[in-house]
């Protein structure tokens, strides 16, 4: 017995730690026999991938043909256009290549001289290391070198196998194998394609995963209408270095715009590597060094142009993919699927990151793949947060405060924070510690970033009372709210957490608030906050009423009936209608100092 109460007598955190790591655990686990599948599964997988994203870039384009000659027409349209495209890329890189091989070897002699020149100007402290090198690489070789005695070998002819006879035909066999799986799948993919989303979503909802039809339409586009236009800037690269090798007068020159068309696929290096053998052709056929730098200074800028305007004023942020996530990605599919999966890497890092952002279990892809990093102190203070340090999080606010003043630091830092803390909340991936830590640190921020600005004064003074409905938890924003409110000038307080309807409208009394805004975002307080309202239009008939949140807005007519005076639906709104009855109290007030002025001097004469 006692040894099962101390079992039951287990720390909260040690379970939640044995679980979480239970779970980094089959994290590894799955990740670890995912790619072991992918690498055993390459003759299934890589035709089935290049068929689907070739699918997904060219959806868009039999979805337009289908209007005119019907599914089946269209879906063999493009897949004709396919086959024509591959197969004259193909025909024209085995011709092209052979004959530039042929006219570098015909410049020998060019390339000898050259190789002798730069072994001649190599410098003495280089010439001696590589003297060290080959021998001790002769000493090694000479001391691992067995005896060997001669013995007499009588050769005895011996029929070769057919498996033998097959070997230099079996590469062949599988290229035209594979080709032909790709061009069948991408037919009946593009034939099937609204029954295979069909399937899907039914496959989904049976796995109890919500994915929306819009959500599906939204995915597939934005992954197709990325590719499709990433492909035509690489296209528009391919070409512009095919011109610009023509103009340096090198041979050969639409196949260098072919092979920069295909090598920009892969990311960042591709450009690089697009330039390596036209230079070291313009090496071997050219004297000189000039028109080798030449080429490679000219396929950099092109490169460049491309990366740096046309991307993002064709393309936009895209599908927002990380540049360090591509280049992982690179290397982790090549290392799988060798050439072709380098090629597909940035096709497949796009569809993955999509599928992060639009199916919830695949969330972590996103978060993994993505590059939106547009609130960077935002996401500092949060990861702060979750690392147990709420110094290093409320220095990133502060300094974001003391840059951009406090009503950005509180839409563009804290009220994101408060929003993912609630959707990492409910979803479970973050612990009810980890939230608690959150709340009072960004509670006890709001005040001391508030303190640093000095607010404006308003004579005379205009009131307002904050108020949070009987039941509703929107403590944060609410302070938020009465922190700006009091830097536009007025007298602003808090009626307290957790008040009554009849706590409140003693406060109501005590403070005689021109301006009083209640907080009701939770659908449950909304028949308290019916009641809190009729209550303080009781006491006051002068005094303004303004209620905000989501509850509210769902039930603005009932509330506008028993006395409300405005509906806010978000801080700004709340903001304009103080600003508002600033003015308008102003106004009253010197038409009515002027009629007193009137007055004053016909009673005088």
């Amino acid at each position: 017995m006692a040894e099962i109460e101390k079992e039951t007598e287990q720390p909260y955190y040690e379970n939640g730690d044995r679980f979480a790591l239970l779970r980094v655990a089959g994290t590894v686990c799955a990740l670890i026999i995912g790619t072991g599948a992918l690498y055993f599964g390459k003759p299934v997988l890589l035709p089935l991938a290049s068929a689907l994203i070739m699918s997904v870039v060219f959806s868009p384009i039999a979805s337009r043909l289908e209007h005119y000659c019907g599914r089946l027409i269209s879906a063999a349209i493009v897949v004709l256009l396919v086959i024509g495209f591959i197969s004259a890329m193909g025909y024209f890189l085995t011709i092209e290549l052979t004959e530039v091989a042929d006219q570098v070897s015909e410049y020998s002699d060019n390339i000898g001289n050259k190789l002798a020149t730069l072994e001649k100007t190599t410098p003495p402290w280089l010439q001696h290391v590589k003297e060290a090198v080959s021998e001790v690489q002769q000493r090694v070789e000479s001391a691992n070198q067995p005896e060997r005695k001669p013995r007499e070998v009588m050769a005895i002819p011996v029929a070769a196998p057919l498996s033998d006879s097959l070997k230099p035909v079996a590469p062949i066999v599988d290229v035209i194998v594979n080709t032909l799986l790709i061009i069948v799948l991408l037919f009946f993919l593009l034939y099937s394609r609204k029954d295979l989303r069909d399937r899907f979503v039914r496959l989904a909802a049976r796995g109890r995963v919500p994915i929306s039809a819009e959500a599906m339409e939204t995915a597939s586009y934005n992954v197709g209408h990325y590719l499709l236009l990433f492909s035509l800037i690489n296209l528009g690269y391919g070409v512009a270095t095919g011109i610009v090798a023509w103009y340096l007068g090198l041979p050969s020159a639409a196949l260098w715009g072919l092979i920069a068309f295909l090598l920009r696929f892969i990311p960042y290096v591709g450009a690089m590597s697009s330039a390596v053998m036209p230079a070291l052709v313009a090496f071997a056929l050219f004297p000189g060094w000039s028109r080798s730098l030449e080429i490679l200074g000219a396929f950099i800028v092109l490169d460049q142009v491309a990366a740096q305007l046309a991307e993002p004023f064709i393309i936009g942020r895209g599908v927002d993919v990380s540049p360090v996530a591509l280049l992982v990605s690179a290397m982790y599919w090549s290392w799988l699927w060798g050439i072709p999966g380098l090629l597909l890497s940035t096709p497949l890092t796009a569809c993955l990151k999509v599928a992060g952002d639009y199916i919830p279990p695949l969330g972590f892809l996103a978060i993994l793949l993505g590059a939106d990093r547009v609130l960077d102190d935002y996401h500092d203070f949060y990861r702060m947060l979750l690392e147990l340090n709420p110094d290093g999080a409320r220095q990133v606010a502060i300094r974001y405060c003391d840059e951009n003043g406090l009503e950005r630091t509180f839409e563009d830092v804290i009220q994101p924070a408060l929003a993912l803390t609630n959707e990492e909340r409910a979803g479970n991936h973050i612990s009810e510690e980890h939230e608690r830590l959150i709340l009072d640190t960004t509670h006890q921020l709001i005040g001391e970033l508030s303190s640093r600005f000095t607010n404006a004064r308003i004579s005379p003074s205009v009131r307002v009372l904050g108020v949070m409905a009987p039941g509703d938890a929107n403590l944060l924003s609410l302070l938020m709210l009465l922190e700006l409110v009091r830097k536009d000038g007025v007298v602003a307080s808090f009626a307290g957490e957790n008040k009554s309807a009849v706590e409140i409208c003693e406060l109501v009394k005590r403070f005689t608030p021109d301006f009083v805004f209640i907080s009701c975002v939770n659908g449950e307080c909304i028949e308290a906050t019916i009641e809190l309202v009729t209550s303080i239009r009781a006491i006051s008939s002068r005094v303004t009423i303004a209620v905000g949140g989501a509850a509210a807005i769902e039930q603005a007519g009932a509330l506008i009936d028993v006395g409300c005076s405005q509906i806010c639906a978000s801080t700004n709104e709340t903001r304009r209608a103080v600003r508002s009855f600033i003015l308008q109290r102003a106004r009253s007030r010197l038409a009515f100092g002027a009629l007193a002025a009137r007055r004053y001097a016909r009673e005088n004469g």
